[in-house]
């Protein structure tokens, strides 16, 4: 019983926390729509408000904490508002473009102002209490305890029970219904964006004791409260609550158990639980249980604007040329520079097409990139398949070793578009943003990966492999086989190697878009419902597209990882999740065209950098904060172009007031306009408008 009780309270007092954080992000959707995924970061800016006054400002910790409640928690929250009210007509994948760029603006913005070190913000509340056997149950955690189960049932009574409660859950379907009810759309959407991002700030400033201040750390841990809202089906909050205290205990149990082995992948996996129920749900719920909140009412994806045939040719092949060039008009040392915008080119024209093809989006792209890398790094220094035509020694070929990596990444593919094929929009995302969490925590350091070194060796074609730490050693058996005799060491003769890889990609998804698949991917990106009508398997095309993506990014990947003839797993690096991110953020303000806005996309994530002003190093310390905030401008552009800047316009009326016409969207659709039935002589039935109607 006393060793139960070890593992049983820590376990409710993480489980509370976990609660405090889910059912601020299950208000927020539950209400507007929009799924936040920078809810961790908002904890995370709460904790680190909290650590400048308590600790930096020796301030009394109820100042500190009701100082930061108030920036985050209603000065955020209110400004969250505004941007979900914009947000509230688009597309599936412009919210989470925007949301997700918050993330990275928030998250840069905090590790450039406080640096990525852990702050230690001490304990505020108290930590002696009662003993029940061996166990301590301190008084800081009963707190904690007890106002989750209040807030959390004090919400539940509030829903069910308050006139303002069932506004919010009804405002996200039809705010211009709510408002004839003598209710104001507005207010009720302020209220549940305020507490939903009070809920996060305090979860984050609870954590902060246990787990010190870092903005890793906790936008991880409070992306694990995830799981505990799937559990509630991103809706029920007492199922919410249930789930959250499950993984808290399950969490802190687990260890106990996977401790005992030598394998750093079990010895991960209690540490993943959440990441693991969040895609149990998404694979075994009822996907008629899943349902998008106000995604009636979104806009439709507008695909961009067609050139000629004649335009397009012309544009390619200057775009072509000017690639070809960059050798002979660039520093030779900012070749390797170029050399990774290339490799970062590949896997984002993965990602672009998965994006703006078929309206479905991928935030674990960097994952499948570390699938194709680790499988075409191992395949040229180990020689897996020996008894393959293509070999030379004991090694696969470079290019056959690239080709095998990116197919490699295609059964990973295949696995996350399942949750596609059962679900739709917004929690393939957050399915996708799991899958990738758990790949880089529990399989980045299994053997079949990047092993407990995090480094895997990726020989260029021809040159000699050592043993890591034996350099003067003659090399070992596992050489890369040369590659039509070119020494590939030089950075210039690498840099066409790799662009040659990104012309076949190039052709690939240009071929795919003016095929009858890609014409058919661009129809379920505008209404998957009207295609399957017509006779289309629309869950097979999702399968292809995850697929091919998965593929393009593997090889990308295996192309990356050349530039340094390495690919490294550690937390941080190239292929950390976070990347994964930045991608979306980068690509989103990048345009939707299918070559240029990728290869846009990754000059601006790795070239850029090099030259001036943006190689000064404050430039670089905050350019997570530019691309996080240009993503986010360009989410919103079409409601402040349409709404706010020109759908806005002033209509003179007769008796010489001014009106306006509001931005159509779900959540701020243009007046009602009076319709009013009169009789004429003629006994003909006459429909006269607002402004007859009162002359009539």
């Amino acid at each position: 019983m006393n060793e139960f009780l070890n593992y049983l309270v820590p376990g409710i007092a993480d489980g509370s926390v976990y609660a405090l954080a889910a059912l601020g992000l299950v208000l927020t959707y539950k209400t507007s729509g929009v799924f936040n995924f920078a809810h961790g970061a908002l904890a995370a800016t709460a904790a680190y408000l909290f650590y400048e006054g308590y600790v930096e400002q020796n301030w009394p910790w109820p100042v500190a904490f009701v100082l930061s409640l108030l920036l985050v928690g209603v000065v955020g929250g209110l400004l969250l508002e505004r941007l979900a009210t914009l947000l509230a007509a688009a597309p599936t994948v412009t919210t989470v473009v925007a949301t997700v760029g918050l993330l990275v603006l928030l998250q840069s913005l905090m590790t450039a102002i406080y640096g990525s070190a852990d702050k230690k913000a001490g304990d505020f509340l108290p930590t002696n209490g009662p003993r029940v056997g061996d166990v301590t149950i301190s008084y800081g955690d009963m707190m904690v305890t007890a106002f989750c189960l209040g807030a959390a049932l004090a919400l539940f009574l509030f829903f069910g029970r308050t006139r303002m409660g069932k506004a919010m859950t009804a405002v996200v379907d039809d705010p211009n219904l709510l408002a004839l009810q003598k209710s104001n759309p507005s207010a009720v959407r302020r209220l549940s964006w305020v507490l939903g991002c009070c809920f996060a700030s305090t979860s984050g400033m609870l954590l902060a004791p246990k787990l010190g201040v870092s903005v890793n750390v906790l936008v991880l841990i409070v992306i694990a409260a995830y799981g505990a809202a799937a559990v509630g089906l991103f809706e029920n909050l007492p199922l919410t609550v249930g789930g959250a205290f499950a993984i808290g205990i399950m969490v802190n149990y687990f260890p106990s158990l996977t401790q005992k082995t030598d394998s750093l992948f079990l010895q991960s996996l209690p540490r993943n639980i959440p990441f693991l129920v969040l895609l149990l749900v998404f694979l075994l719920v009822p996907a008629r249980l899943l349902t998008e909140r106000g995604v009636r009412n979104a806009r439709r994806f507008e695909p961009p604007r067609a050139f000629s045939p004649r335009v397009t040719a012309a544009g390619l092949t200057a775009l072509a040329v000017t690639l070809l060039a960059v050798p002979h008009v660039v520093r030779d040392a900012d070749i390797t520079v170029y050399s990774a915008f290339v490799a970062y080119g590949i896997i984002f024209l993965s990602l672009g097409m998965l994006l703006y093809m078929s309206g479905m989006i991928s935030l674990a792209h960097m994952g499948f990139a570390a699938i194709g890398a680790v499988a075409s790094g191992k395949l040229m220094t180990f020689g897996f398949f020996d008894w393959l035509p293509f070999v030379g020694g004991n090694t696969v070929s470079w290019p056959v070793a690239i080709l095998l990596g990116g197919l490699i990444a295609v059964p990973f593919g295949a696995i996350v578009a399942i949750p596609a094929i059962r679900l739709a929009g917004i929690y393939v995302a957050v399915a996708t943003f799991g899958f990738g969490i758990l790949l880089q925590q529990a399989f980045y350091l299994a053997p079949v990966m990047f092993d407990t070194g995090a480094l895997v060796q990726h020989p260029r074609p021809g040159t000699d492999f050592y043993v890591p730490g034996t350099a003067t050693a003659e090399p070992i058996e596992g050489t890369a086989a040369p590659l039509f005799g070119v020494d590939f060491n030089n950075e210039r003769n690498y840099y066409y190697l790799a662009l040659a890889v990104l012309f076949l990609v190039a052709a690939i998804v240009l071929v795919v878009r003016r095929s009858r698949l890609g014409t058919l991917l661009r129809a379920m990106s505008d209404s998957p419902v009207a295609l399957s009508a017509h006779g289309a398997n629309t869950n097979a095309m999702r399968v292809i597209v995850f697929c091919l993506s998965a593929f393009i990014a593997g090889i990308g990947g295996g192309v990356l990882a050349g530039v340094t003839q390495s690919a490294s797993g550690s937390s941080g690096g190239t292929f950390d999740y976070t990347t994964s991110l930045i991608f979306v953020a980068v690509l989103g303000f990048c345009g939707r065209r299918p070559i240029l806005s990728p290869l846009l996309a990754a000059f601006a994530f790795q070239v850029v950098k090099i030259y001036p002003p943006f190689d000064h190093p404050t430039m670089i310390e905050y350019r997570g904060v530019m691309f996080g905030a240009l993503a986010i401008l360009v989410a919103i552009w079409p409601a402040l172009n349409f709404g706010a800047l020109r759908g806005r316009r002033a209509v003179e009326r007769e008796d010489g007031e001014l009106g306006t016409l509001g931005f159509p969207s779900r959540l701020n659709a243009p007046p009602i306009q009076v319709v009013t039935v009169r009789q004429d002589d003629d006994r003909s039935l006459v429909l006269a408008g607002s402004q007859e109607a009162s002359r009539s």
